[in-house]
């Protein structure tokens, strides 16, 4: 069953919303990872979120792919850079 991964995002003081597309850009360019089926990802149009301004959504195929996105470098890299410009939340489901 697929495995479906949401990240919220909360931008620090005085990130721009340049950076925070040029962000969610590298999240899209995450596509080619082992496992992915599907990444989308955006601005926030409601004010339901908390303070979140972007959200992520990441198909996996399977729960057993979740470790191998994580550790990925390229994830890494783009991971490292999130936690540098945003508060992150995240949550994990199995798709029914």
């Amino acid at each position: 069953m697929a495995l479906e991964h949401m990240v919220w995002l909360i931008p620090k003081a005085g990130v721009s919303e340049n950076k925070m597309e040029e962000i969610v850009a590298s999240i899209r360019g995450l596509m080619h990872l082992p496992g992915v089926l599907a990444i989308s990802a955006g601005k926030n149009v409601t004010d339901r979120a908390n303070g979140a301004t972007h959200g992520v959504l990441v198909t996996l195929n399977e729960a057993d792919d979740l470790p191998l996105y994580l550790n990925h470098p390229d994830h890494q890299i783009v991971g490292a850079v999130l936690r540098e410009h945003c508060e992150v939340l995240a949550l994990d489901y199995i798709r029914e």
